[in-house]
């Protein structure tokens, strides 16, 4: 069992055939791939069954008194995966979006992440344990993140109910503003970005879709090449998850920088090798065994 610890230690973090080498490295003898891998997926296996335990359990028996604020946040990202058959013969690939969901209380550095490649019921489920686990209680607000995609919306909405707050991230409507810039100011396109990034954080939206609505391109334009009409779409179907004076005057991030570290952390690292192709099945129970490590439950996987 401790050989099968240190190769699942190792597996999880770097590519099988690397693993082994790495084995060979600090503990002097020679272990194959295959070694490798299947002790790193049977472990994987177990720790997804294990969560699955715990995801089991209601995540709205809350304490009466948690967190004052709880910084929640999800998204998604792609993952090449193959379809099952021989190792050695030529299989089609394809990408599938495994969505990854984190929570933090403000203030505290511990946190709490959830992945999986199911549909958007069962990643609420997950958020609202990852939630809990951060300290969701009965006085908590949940300072809910996301892109502007629909289903974290919904989700923000079903999960945490009249407690969550959700808001888009900075970043992403300044990319929206950075693409209409050039058709709206021409000779000086970052000047008038900046100037509707201020008017968002101090809470002047009217103004901002006003400057867009000045630029919109004719009706026959092709959505492709009229930047400035999505951008306009984009914050006038939003307008209630635009509040960046609030979440700054509370000390809460207006940017989705949690759940972006930990897509590189948690899933990209080793999921997103070059060259790498995954079954799905496999992928999860990585992610899961990556997911217990990073929510600090790796010791009870052994003990």
């Amino acid at each position: 069992m401790r050989l099968e610890r240190v190769l699942t230690d190792f597996g999880c973090e770097h590519s099988f055939a690397h693993a082994a080498a790495r084995v060979q490295e600090h503990y002097g003898f020679e272990i194959s791939t295959s070694a490798v891998r299947e002790a790193t997926l049977t472990h994987a296996q177990r720790a997804s069954k294990r969560l699955e335990e715990q995801y089991k359990e209601s995540f709205r028996i809350l304490p009466s008194l948690g967190a004052e604020h709880v910084v929640a946040e999800a998204d998604g990202t792609m993952i090449c995966t193959v379809a099952p058959g021989k190792r050695n013969g030529k299989r089609p690939r394809d990408w599938k979006e495994i969505r990854l969901t984190a929570a933090q209380a403000q203030g505290k550095e511990q946190t709490f992440y959830a992945a999986t490649f199911s549909g958007v019921d069962e990643v609420g489920r997950r958020w609202g344990h990852c939630a809990r686990s951060a300290g969701w209680g009965l006085n908590s607000e949940i300072h809910a993140l996301g892109d502007g995609a629909e289903w974290i919306r919904l989700q923000t909405r079903e999960v945490f109910g009249p407690q969550g707050n959700f808001l888009c991230d900075f970043f992403h409507v300044s990319e929206y503003l950075g693409a209409a810039a050039p058709s709206c100011r021409a000779s000086a396109p970052d000047r008038w970005r900046r100037t509707q990034q201020a008017r968002l954080k101090r809470g002047a939206l009217e103004q901002v879709i006003e400057s867009l609505a000045e630029h919109l391109e004719p009706v026959a334009t092709p959505e492709e090449q009229a930047p400035v009409r999505n951008g306009h779409r984009y914050l006038t179907n939003r307008t209630d998850c635009l509040d960046y004076p609030r979440a700054l005057k509370l000390g809460l991030p207006i940017g989705s920088g949690m759940i972006e570290s930990g897509h590189r952390h948690v899933l990209q690292a080793r999921l997103k090798k070059a060259g790498a192709a995954w079954l799905v099945e496999h992928a999860d129970q990585i992610a899961n065994l990556r997911v217990l490590r990073a929510n600090r439950q790796w010791l009870s996987l052994w003990n």
